[in-house]
This record gives structure tokens, C-alpha cells and sequence, in this order.
């Protein structure tokens, strides 16, 4: 599937003003290459180029090889390394928490940006020195261009704040929060809520299967399913959609009722709070 038009604007823009206003934008570096690194990659390689700086340090960054000659990313410059150089960079950790301190950092970041869940700016500051820090909770959409994301900056207006702003969202939307915390409580709603979708869409898939339906069939009319859900929320609510859904004495009724009694609600809002809780 092709990066969505939004997307697309939202980078090309980025790109275009970051040259004019602030040149060292277009020195990105990610430490880390594992599959958040890989989703932010790929729904960034549009206008991603050679002539932009762009770098993956780690230990043994050449794991990302054969992704980016696949992607058309084979440009990037690789660094194997254990103390590595931000100064002047817009540094984007999507490495593993527990791999962080691992690193030793030198230099003065344009801007870090970090998606390391439970990691707190205070704790970043004690590696890392730089202009601005971010928090961000992306999911793994952000592949698709579509990654619901959480946004946390300090400090909060700066000239560069636009610009990563709009870094951000060219590979998915953005709601920007104005407590840290509050980006550890988004693994609820965004950071981990695809893991929990993924489980109730085998469950309707199996239910198909069990109903007669081939595997193929009910993979594709869970998966119309859930694009069209999607779609629906942007106009209206769950509770909305449920109500039109749900004849008085009917099929849809009768399947939520079991779902009710089955707890499957108090289930998620529980997993979603584990969740949570395992960075808190």
C-alpha cells in the first residue's frame, strides 16, 4: 500500500521548510534498527534521498541491511558502534529501553526524539545533551503512513517545534499531550491497542471459519470490516455505531450480550492498564 497522501504533504513539506529555516534538520539519526525503526522508515521513504544525512547506529546496524535495499533505502549510512556522535543531529531512539545506557552519547542534538517507553526526559537528559527533547508513542502503522502517535516536547515552543511536528506526522497523525506522563498512558490507546485489535480480529476470523466461512473469506470480510470501522469513527462514536448496528430482539444484540457477560470490555481496559503499568 502506497504512504498516504497526508503523509506525503506533511514530509514534503517538512523537507522543503527545514532546508530554508534550519538546514541541520536533514541530518537524521536513528539509533536502533529494529521494527519501530523499520515502520518509520518505510513511511518516510518517499522523500527520503541521498542527499539528506542519514544514519543507523547500533551495535550491529547491518541486521537492517537487506530492509533497506528492499525499501530503496540502501543510501542511508550505517555505523557500528558503542559511543556515538549526535552533535548537530535530529536523533530519533527507537531502540529497546534496556539497550539505551548501553551506548555512550557525545555532542549537542539538534532535537532527540525518543520512543523508549517508560523513559523519562529527566533519565534521557542524564545520557543525552540537545536543544529539544520529545517523547513519542507511535504504533507500528506507522509503515503504512498511519500511526497514531503521542507527542510530548521540552521545552514546548521552540522555532524547531513546528518542524518536528510535522517530522512526526509525516507518518501518521499526532496528538500532542501536555504532560510526560501521559505518554506512557497512550501504550493504551495507541502504543499497544494494534496488538489487542490483532487478537479480536483472529478471534472474528476463527469465528468465521467455525461458521463454515473458508480462511480466506473470513480474512477478507474481518479485514473490509475493520476498515470500514475505521472509517465510521471518524464521524461517529462507538456507542453510535453499536445503536445503528443493534435491532431490538436481534443477532448483534444477542452476540453482545455474551461478549458483556463475558467481561471482554473490563478485559481490555485491564490488558490496556498492564500495559501500562509494566513503564510506570
Amino acid at each position: 500500500m502506497a504512504p498516504n497522501t497526508p503523509g506525503i504533504k506533511f514530509l514534503k513539506k517538512f523537507l522543503t521548510s527545514t532546508k530554508k529555516s534550519n538546514p541541520s534538520m536533514n541530518n537524521l539519526l536513528f539509533i536502533g534498527y529494529g521494527h519501530m525503526t523499520q515502520a518509520i522508515l518505510k513511511g518516510m521513504r518517499a522523500f527520503l534521498n541521498p542527499q539528506q544525512n542519514i544514519i543507523i547506529a547500533g551495535r550491529n546496524p547491518a541486521n537492517i541491511e537487506l530492509f533497506l535495499k528492499q525499501e530503496g533505502l540502501d543510501f542511508i549510512k550505517l555505523k557500528a558502534c558503542n559511543t556515538i556522535c549526535v552533535d548537530d543531529m535530529v536523533v530519533f531512539l527507537t531502540l529497546k529501553p534496556y539497550a539505551f545506557n548501553q551506548f555512550t552519547y557525545t555532542g549537542v542534538a539538534n532535537a532527540v526524539l525518543s520512543a523508549l517507553a517508560g523513559v523519562s526526559i529527566a533519565t534521557l537528559k542524564q545520557h543525552l545533551t540537545a536543544n529539544v527533547f520529545v517523547r513519542f508513542m507511535p504504533n507500528i502503522a506507522a509503515s503504512m503512513g498511519l500511526s497514531a502517535t503521542t507527542m510530548y516536547l521540552e521545552p514546548a515552543n521552540t522555532p524547531q517545534t513546528p518542524h518536528l511536528v510535522t517530522l512526526l506526522e509525516c507518518f501518521g497523525s499526532v496528538v500532542s499531550v501536555d504532560k510526560e506522563h501521559l505518554i506512557d498512558a497512550s501504550m493504551a490507546t495507541n502504543g499497544s491497542s494494534l496488538a489487542f485489535l490483532s487478537l479480536v480480529a483472529q478471534g472474528l476470523i476463527d469465528a468465521g471459519v467455525r461458521e463454515g466461512l473458508s480462511y480466506k473469506q473470513a480474512f477478507r470480510l474481518v479485514q473490509r470490516s475493520f476498515e470500514g470501522f475505521a472509517s465510521l469513527l471518524t464521524t461517529q462514536s462507538p456507542q453510535d455505531i453499536t445503536t445503528a448496528i443493534c435491532t431490538p430482539g436481534g443477532a448483534s444484540i444477542e452476540g453482545l450480550s455474551v461478549l458483556e457477560d463475558r467481561g471482554v470490555r473490563g478485559a481490555l481496559m485491564q490488558a490496556c492498564h498492564a500495559a501500562v503499568n509494566k513503564y510506570r
